[in-house]
């Protein structure tokens, strides 16, 4: 364990002062090293702090080889005196997120023998991995009993033993520690071997919201929202139901049920309107006469009308049916190997495409004209 680290001693320092003991330069990265820090290093899922050290910016924090290097923006002379000050906003989201990991993860592997198997602070949410499946029902238990942890508000409780000292103790770790191990302890809910920057109080966490389960491996991916940004999911979800329910004259319970019945009318006029478009396009290609090769252009024809459009022309074509709109295209035949005429067309037209044998489909970079005339001419 790295010594001088000041976020050890206390989790809530957020100014302090120091001396520039190395400054390094490395594959086009300054690199600083103080007399002691109360910069949190990166490790153990949870991201590194950020700040300035006298004005020069702190991009990232990481241990190496038993130091603490902190990333700059440009050298500072070693030996000089310095005042740093961390971002703490930052640095308190990270610590109320791996704190309720802590509980999380204390909960599920105590109720279902469980192992935690990936841990991280993203800047959207926070992941946990599990090694075992997980019902929807089972996250909502969890996350019940981890609020209930916040609201006892219980001591999060950091100490330092020595390797003997541990044997007997029963405490979650990823790895088989041989040294000394600190270990993290929610009273009730977790001991866990962790080198992480915690709340001193469950209470400082706010609140806990298991958001998505998914598979992920053998076991189960839980993402998470804590605090803060618990809060701002939860005011723009409401936001969002609020202004629907608004625009569809609905109560807030009742929006579930008027989008689901505003779908299905969607569904039926969907099928309606293709029904119609099929029998227009039949009208209108009944007149054409039978040619060996026939093209229409179209505006504004989606690639499913495109299809549907020429499907029918195929009838009227002894060799190839081509629509075209908007700069895309599509051929079909049934005497024709496409492959074949593409190539052909190609050799006088810009195109790109794919398809098979009976079916070609893709854009025309030339003129359109040009690639009508190729067509006629095949």
């Amino acid at each position: 364990m790295v010594k001088n680290t000041l976020y050890y001693e206390n989790a809530y320092i957020e100014k302090f002062e120091s001396i520039v003991k190395e400054c390094i330069k490395e594959n086009e990265k300054i690199k600083v090293v103080l007399e002691n820090t109360a910069f949190y290093p990166e490790g153990g899922g949870q991201p590194s702090d950020t700040g300035v050290i006298d004005d020069v910016k702190v991009f990232r924090v990481e241990e190496k080889n038993s130091k603490i290097f902190h990333i700059v923006e440009k050298e500072i002379p070693v030996g000089k005196k310095v005042k740093c000050n961390i971002n703490f906003k930052e640095r308190f989201i990270n610590m109320q997120n791996h704190t309720a990991e802590h509980i999380v993860s204390g909960l599920i592997c105590k109720n279902f023998d469980a192992t935690n198997v990936g841990f991280h602070i993203g800047a959207d949410f926070t992941t946990m991995d599990f090694n075992k499946n997980l019902s929807a029902d089972d996250m909502k238990r969890i996350e019940i009993s981890a609020n209930e942890a916040i609201y006892e508000n219980i001591e999060v409780k950091t100490k330092i033993y020595e390797n003997r000292e541990v044997k007997n103790l029963s405490y979650r770790s990823k790895i088989d520690l041989k040294e000394d191990v600190r270990l993290v302890e929610i009273k009730g809910y977790d001991i866990c071997a962790c080198c992480g920057v915690h709340v001193s109080r469950t209470g400082e966490i706010g609140i806990i919201k298991l958001v998505k389960l998914e598979k992920y491996k053998s076991g189960v991916r839980i993402y998470m929202l804590v605090g803060i940004k618990a809060l701002e999911d939860y005011d723009n979800k409401y936001n969002q139901i609020d202004k629907i329910s608004t625009l569809l004259s609905l109560k807030l319970d009742e929006v579930y049920d008027g989008v689901l019945n505003l779908t299905t009318e969607i569904d039926s006029l969907k099928k309606e309107r293709n029904l119609l478009k099929s029998k227009i396009f039949e009208n209108e290609i009944a007149l054409f006469e039978i040619k060996d090769n026939i093209v229409v252009e179209k505006e504004n024809f989606s690639m499913n009308d495109m299809k549907n459009y020429c499907l029918k022309l195929k009838l009227k074509a002894k060799k190839v049916s081509a629509v075209i709109s908007d700069g895309k295209f599509i051929m079909m035949s049934d005497t024709e190997d496409l492959k074949q005429v593409f190539e052909s067309l190609k050799i006088k037209v810009n195109l790109q495409g794919g398809g098979s044998n009976l079916v070609f489909q893709g854009k025309i970079i030339d003129d359109i004209e040009k690639f009508k005339k190729a067509i006629y001419e095949i």
